[in-house]
């Protein structure tokens, strides 16, 4: 659903702020991609400097969520002392008189966004340069002195994972009532609460090689959250990132949760493609293999290989993560209360992505610990 904001309101905010050839005349607003969480705009004159307005939504919010103040912070942060390409910040505005919730305004970035599976539509020497910019510019957040650029109280520090564990161990069992209370209208609810042993097995698993140092590092660094091909802005016509987008749940935390969240095509079903399969696929011609990726990625921050144990842990705990994501989801949709018809089709997605991480960790030679990937 569009939402519409008091263009008066926005374009005497915005000529305020003196942008350079920003031009206040004959402004025109579009709004961006309806399924942001977050309500997006374009605000234009023809023939001058395109600025975005990224505002809260309407309506009474849940508690942490729609942070876009976090975003503006980050995105301000890296502007100038990274290289993390971002797109040029201008202000924060917590006024809610202005436009009814918080809003900040930033630079219109000129480019494509595709997703993973459309990287086969590009030319193979393409997806080389950009699958190997998205490791560069990863490489260089994780090592970026979040202290010196004034991100030291971006999150907290220190055990990460054992945090990621307890918050979706929790959002997993907060969706079971509802679950088991509408499963005679769903088929496949009694499938999905049928692998709620696994999911307890896989937290548990999980939550014990966190207390093995020897296993699991716990180092705290920047990281995105939600690092992936579909957040970042291309070149309109070069195989070059141009711009990192949607920093919202960016926090302080482990490194190797993003590698493993940008690399879920490489381990999990489907692959590149997303066409479901249940088999693995090998990465398309020009995109490095996974122990290729990691050790480039790795070589880049100048750090020790990463186990095959360690790189085991992270990538169950990912897969994890979005499983009970997509559990939450399809409680929702189960209920009623989800904000798409799809999510009640989520169910068997959530179980097979448990069961990936269960074999992820089922897979780990027994020397794994000793060995690098």
């Amino acid at each position: 659903m569009r939402q519409k904001i008091n263009i008066t309101a926005a374009t005497n905010y915005l000529l305020s702020l003196n942008i350079p050839h920003f031009n206040g005349d004959h402004i025109q607003i579009r709004q961006a991609n309806n399924g942001m969480s977050n309500p997006t705009y374009l605000l234009f004159s023809p023939g001058f400097r395109k600025v975005i307005i990224r505002k809260k939504p309407p309506g009474k919010l849940l508690p942490g969520a729609h942070q876009i103040e976090r975003e503006y912070r980050v995105m301000s942060a890296l502007n100038n002392n990274s290289q993390v390409p971002c797109p040029t910040v201008h202000a924060l505005c917590e006024d809610e008189s202005i436009l009814g919730q918080a809003f900040y305004v930033m630079d219109y970035v000129e480019g494509r966004v595709i997703d993973t599976d459309e990287i086969l539509t590009l030319p193979i020497s393409q997806r080389t340069v950009i699958y190997d910019e998205l490791n560069q510019i990863l490489a260089a957040m994780h090592a970026l002195d979040f202290d010196s650029v004034g991100l030291s109280k971006h999150g907290k520090r220190g055990n990460y994972a054992k945090r990621q564990l307890k918050t979706w161990g929790r959002q997993f069992r907060l969706g079971i009532p509802a679950i088991e209370k509408n499963k005679s209208s769903h088929d496949s609810a009694q499938a999905v609460l049928d692998a709620g042993p696994m999911f307890e097995k896989l937290i548990t698993r999980l939550e014990l090689m966190t207390q093995d140092s020897s296993v699991v590092s716990d180092v705290t660094h920047l990281v995105h959250g939600d690092f992936r091909l579909g957040n970042v802005i291309l070149h309109p016509t070069e195989p070059k990132i141009v711009a990192v987008l949607d920093w919202e749940i960016s926090t302080l935390g482990h490194p190797f949760l993003d590698l493993a969240y940008l690399m879920m095509p490489w381990y999990t079903s489907g692959g590149f493609t997303r066409n479901g399969s249940k088999g693995m696929l090998a990465p398309p011609e020009g995109i490095p293999s996974e122990q290729e990726y990691v050790e480039t990625y790795c070589q880049r921050r100048n750090i020790s290989r990463i186990s095959k144990e360690e790189w085991a842990f992270w990538k169950a705990l990912c897969t994890f993560r979005i499983a009970a994501i997509n559990h939450g989801v399809y409680s929702r949709g189960v209920a009623g209360s989800a904000a798409s018809d799809r999510a009640a089709t989520l169910g068997m997605t959530c179980v097979h992505l448990a069961r990936q991480a269960v074999r992820m960790l089922d897979e780990i030679d027994n020397d794994g610990r000793s060995s690098k990937l």
